[in-house]
Order: structure tokens, then sequence, then C-alpha cells
């Protein structure tokens, strides 16, 4: 008995020896499990962080003010309908050709005109043989006269006269000769009317062919042949787009840096962003009380007529230029807690940079301390580094 308990304390103090051997190395072995993660998640904490830098970069910075409006031709005309109105017998042009000034438009229908013509030309006619008529009778009659005056003069002389007859002949002469300037003068002055009627016509005549009055194209032709057109239709519409004009609204805060000659660049979004040279043309001296800004007009070049009158167009009026300043992309400017940051790459460590801005355009922003010219900043990977972080520069889609 005492044999059997002597085994089963042997035993018990077996299994007490063995579990105090087995429980410290299991605990080595998961003290050394823990130390072995740390330090892989150490070890892939320290793995260079792919970054995308930009060198900072002296530039000219312009702050813009963006002016539009449509274009229009430098010369515009409405022709009328010529004389005082007829049929047209024939269009000469259509929309879209290019007309010469003085080129003809289209002719309307003279035969009335021709016909007043006609009645004139009798009438003046008739009346310069009735003038002619009255000049003869009148310088037969005076003479009749005159000679009867002549003879009576030379009787009184003799004697056998007498002063009445004298008196009575000389009345008679002034008579005929206050008379018949009255009715020479009447019909002179009905032959001269007759002239200056004629000289209407003339005119009238000519305007029935309508030319055009400047060089340009046929814009509109509002008239088709047998159509009646009064000398108050508009006929024809020219307009010469060899070089065209824009109208901006500036306002007074900018007004003084305007010149007149000044070039600016015309974009024209409707035909594929095509840029014209534009100048300053005219500057009002007065501001727009509705408006509160200036008229200014631009005269924009137009070669080969590519663009076209009523065509939007926008310019950019520089309000405020910085030269050679240090510029960085406005998106790789933190805003921390401490100022403005950017993060530089240096040996392939970030390094913190505290910067005092300037002006801001876009995505450029002007450096004014803080950052020196050269010096890479980083534009991408910007919100993941702090001071000292390993960084690996890539190119921007995440090659080396």
């Amino acid at each position: 008995m005492s044999e059997l308990t002597g085994k089963k304390m042997r035993g018990v103090s077996a299994a007490i020896i063995l579990c105090l051997l087995i429980i410290p190395a299991a605990g080595c072995a998961s003290f050394n499990r823990g130390n072995a993660v740390a330090a892989e998640g150490e070890a892939r904490e320290e793995l260079p962080l792919p970054v995308v830098v930009a060198a900072a970069a002296r530039e000219d910075m312009n702050r813009t003010l963006t002016l539009g409006g449509l274009l229009k031709p430098q010369e515009e005309v409405a022709l009328m309908g010529g004389g005082t109105g007829s049929r047209v017998l024939e269009v000469a042009v259509a929309v879209g050709d290019y007309v010469q000034k003085g080129q003809t438009i289209l002719i309307q229908d003279m035969r009335d005109l021709e016909i007043q013509e006609q009645n004139l030309l009798l009438s003046r006619a008739q009346l310069q043989e009735s003038l002619d008529i009255q000049r003869r009778n009148y310088n037969l009659s005076r003479s009749q006269l005159q000679d009867s005056l002549e003879k009576n003069k030379a009787l009184f002389e003799a004697g056998a006269g007498t002063e009445s007859q004298l008196t009575t002949l000389e009345n008679q002469i002034k008579q005929l000769d206050l008379q018949t300037e009255g009715q020479l003068a009447g019909l002179e002055s009905q032959i001269k009317q007759i002239g200056l009627q004629l000289e209407t016509l003339q005119v009238n005549r000519e305007k029935m062919a309508v030319t055009s009055t400047i060089n340009g194209i046929v814009s509109t032709l509002p008239v088709v042949e047998g159509q009646m057109a009064a000398a108050s239709t508009v006929v024809a519409m020219v307009v010469n787009i060899d070089k065209l004009l824009l109208d901006v609204q500036i306002g007074e805060a900018y007004i003084m840096g305007v010149r007149k000659g000044d070039e600016m660049g015309i974009s024209i979004p409707s035909s594929g962003g095509r840029t014209v040279t534009g100048r300053v043309r005219t500057i009002p001296p007065n501001i727009n009380p509705q408006t509160r800004a200036y008229t200014v007009t631009l005269e924009v070049d137009n070669p080969g007529l590519a663009v076209k009158g009523g065509m939007y167009g926008e310019t950019l009026l520089v309000v405020e230029k910085i030269e050679n300043a240090l510029v960085v992309p406005q998106y790789a400017v933190l805003k921390l807690e401490d100022g403005y940051t950017v993060f530089v790459e240096e040996n392939g460590v970030a390094r913190k940079r505290l910067v005092t801005l300037g002006l801001t355009l876009g995505n450029q922003a002007q450096v004014l301390e803080g950052l020196a010219e050269g010096e890479l900043v980083i534009v991408e990977g910007q919100y993941a580094v702090t001071e000292g972080r390993a960084v690996n520069v890539v190119s921007r889609g995440g090659g080396q």
C-alpha cells in the first residue's frame, strides 16, 4: 500500500515538473512570434512611398479678366430701291457674293421715268418755241414804235408835230418793255424748272441700277425679279468683314490700363478655338451710366474671312502682372495647423516647408517665402507623407 502511494506521488511530481517546463517554453514562443510580427510591420512602414514631384520654377503670372461680345462687320450698308420705286427687272448677284464698290446689285424698270423725260423734253421745247416767238414779236413791235418815235421827233423839231404825240409813243415803248419782260421771265422760269426736273429724273434713272456703295459681301437680298421696290425698300445688305469689331465692357477700375492701339488676342469658340489679333480702336470719354462700364471697341483681324459677323468672341484683359514669380502647383500646397505647407523631396526623404503665398491663379500659386527655385515639390502623394518619410519619385501613372 505504501509502495503504491509512493508511485502515485512520484507520478504527480513528474507531471508538475513537466508543466513547469512546458509553460515557459510556450510563453517564449509566443513572445518571439509577437516580436516577429512587430518587426515585419516596421519593415512595411519603412518602405519608400511613391510620389510625383515638380520643380519650383520662376515665370510670369498674369491675373486676367474675361471680356466677350458679338463680333460685327466693320462696315454694313443697307441699299434702298431706286428712284420713286418700280418693278425689279434683274437681280445681278446672290447672297454670299463678293462685290466691289459701284458694282450693280439689281436693275429696276425705268420706262415710267423715260415717259416722264419725253414729256418734259416736249414741254421744254414748246416753251422754248414760245419764248423765241415772244422775243421776235417784242423786237419787231419795239422796233416799229422806236421808228415812229424818231420820225415824230423830227417832225416836232421841224414844227410840224406835237409834244403829246412824242409822249404817247415813249409811254407805249415803256409799257411794251415792262409787259414783255414779265412774259419772257415767266417762260424762262418754266424752262429752268423743267431743266431741274430733268436732272432729278436723270438721278432717279441712275438709281434704277442699284449699286454697292462699299466693297463687301452680300448678306441679305430680300427682293426677287418682278417684285415692286419703292425708294424706302431695303433691297440688299452688304457687309465688309475684312476686319470685324468687338465691343467689350470694361469697368472703371481697369480702364486706365487700356490704351488705344493695344493688341489683344481674340478667341472664337465657334471656330474651333481660333485666335485672331485685335487692337483697341476706340475708348469712350464717358462711362455708360446704365452699365457703369466703358464700351471699348476692338478692331479684329479676319484673315481669309474665316470669322463671320455675329460670332461670339472673347479676350483676356491683364489686370495684374507679376514678373519672375516663384510658382508651384496650387494643389501641392497643404493648409495645416501651423500654416501653408509644401513637402519637398531631398535625397529620397520628404521635407516639410512652411511657405508664404502671394498671388494664386487657377492651378498656380506664388511662393513668397519658404521655398527655393528648383526644389522638387511633391505634387502627388503630398497628403500621405510626413517630415522625414522615405519617398520614391515616380512619373505620373506610377512608372519609375
